[in-house]
């Protein structure tokens, strides 16, 4: 996947050398994602492996730290890559529009989420989950959930090329995910930790920025109960252009930490646009 990101030109809290354009979250991640693969892959101790690794005999046994350890672990190379690969170009743009703060929650949460969906529906006790890819499902939710008109490109087999918008990438992933989940449950993908993943991210962002979904379904849970034609609200008017000139303002001179949740909200809306 590749797009052009946005690089504010103040350097606080950036990493040095290779990780100088990243935000300090994704690449404290990619540093101890890669880190943690050569450890292992040095010390080839299937012992620790194993008590770090994702698995319901684990949890079984009291290894409550599972859920946590399992996604800085990695089956192989491959795995390792792609995952970092999707971090390293989605991460940076993500982190920056929600704050590393709120970044680092929501990366740890669909990793969370997406072990305890694995463990919900793991059909062999035995069975291991390693892997950040209930993770990575989080900040590609989260990205197509911020901007989901942003064209980005896929090469299928790093050959063919496919543009599409970020909520079309990320919804027709969601769709392979979930019928891979229904009809090849013993393939050793966690498929289900994937889709936990990005439901967590999505959630995340929509409470952070907009606060809408939840609402708007309980309301219609609440009407079909009361026997009452549901009526959609209407949708909020576009934010001002001065209004998110302010705010960008006010990122580029107090960092967007400072900004408060209806500053979040207006961003938010302007991003849908894009």
């Amino acid at each position: 996947m590749s797009y052009r990101p946005y690089y504010p030109s103040a350097s606080a809290g950036r990493a040095p050398g290779f990780f100088a354009q990243l935000p300090p979250v994704v690449a404290a991640l990619i540093k101890i994602n890669a880190g943690v693969f050569l450890v292992f892959w040095l010390l080839r101790s299937n012992t620790l492996y194993d008590l770090l690794a994702l698995s319901q005999n684990g949890i079984r046994h009291g290894y409550l730290w599972q859920p946590f350890t399992y996604m800085f672990l990695h089956g192989g190379f491959m795995h390792l890559l792609f995952n970092m690969f999707t971090l390293y170009f989605l991460g940076p743009e993500t982190e920056r529009a929600m704050g590393s703060k709120h970044f680092l929650a929501m990366y740890l949460i669909s990793g969370l989420l997406g072990g305890l969906g694995w463990l919900w529906l793991s059909p062999q006790p035995h069975a291991l989950c390693v892997g950040a890819s209930g993770a990575i499902f989080g900040v590609l939710a989260a990205f197509a959930t911020l901007y989901p008109r942003r064209q980005l490109t896929l090469l299928i087999f790093f050959i063919f090329p496919v543009t599409m918008m970020a909520w079309q990438l990320v919804a027709g992933l969601a769709l392979i995910e979930f019928v891979l989940a229904n009809n090849d449950p013993a393939s050793g993908i966690a498929h289900t930790a994937h889709l936990a993943g990005a439901f967590a991210g999505f959630l995340y962002i929509d409470q952070l920025f907009e606060n809408t979904t939840l609402r708007r379904l309980w309301h219609r849970a609440r009407d079909y109960v009361a026997q009452r034609p549901h009526v959609p609200r209407a949708a909020p008017p576009p934010p001002d252009q001065a209004e998110v000139d302010r705010i960008l303002d006010k990122i580029s001179a107090q960092g967007i930490q400072s900004l408060t949740k209806a500053e979040r909200q207006t961003l938010h809306r302007a991003s849908r646009t894009f």
